[in-house]
């Protein structure tokens, strides 16, 4: 599922829409993406052949390359490498046998929101927490319309409710972010 066709699945969820704007809808999805870009990430893996390699060791980054987690060679050995202009330079000992896999963080903010395809794993938390930013102000103005027409509004979500949504829901992004292999912590 593509960021495009999270949006038009979260906007059915809504039985009155008053909120909808696609410009700020469009906005809203992108706030989204970024928290759980922050919060959780966005892994991906790519594998370099021998033959991917310049004459001083370095391949070109991945798609969406934002941050090197970990780059392991076939038989799982931690591979030294370094990000360098453009580039990911490894050292190479000369035992690595290829292909190469990096495991790598995605910069999701920069991706093409009709073709980028969601991990299967973000897509209902992603859905969640865009509905809620969406509800918080389609509720704002449901409350509007309603108290204008003397209409009882116990019905729509109240301000603090949805921000302790909110908050639970990015607590669930922060259990949901990947783990981190110890040995990239290191800068190797």
């Amino acid at each position: 599922m593509t960021p495009n066709q999270l949006l038009e699945e979260v906007k059915a969820r809504f039985p009155i829409l008053l909120h909808d704007d696609e410009k700020a809808l469009l906005s809203l999805l992108r706030k989204a993406l970024a928290k759980y870009q922050e919060l959780a990430g966005f892994n991906e893996k790519h594998r370099v052949n021998e033959s991917d390699l310049d004459e001083y060791g370095a391949c070109d980054l991945p798609p969406l390359f934002a941050a090197r987690l970990v780059v392991k060679d076939k038989s799982g050995r931690y591979v030294k490498s370094e990000h360098w202009l453009g580039k990911l330079e490894l050292t190479l000992k000369g035992t690595e046998v290829f292909p190469i896999t990096i495991l790598y963080l995605q910069d999701v903010m920069n991706a093409d929101l009709d073709t980028f395809q969601l991990p299967a794993t973000s897509i209902s938390l992603l859905g969640d927490y865009l509905e809620l930013l969406i509800s918080i102000p389609n509720a704002e103005r449901q409350r509007r319309i309603a108290t204008a027409g003397k209409l009882d509004t116990t019905d729509i979500p109240a301000e603090p409710d949805l921000a302790m949504r909110k908050t639970e829901l990015e607590t669930s992004m922060r259990a949901n972010r990947a783990i981190v292999p110890p040995i990239s912590l290191l800068g190797g």
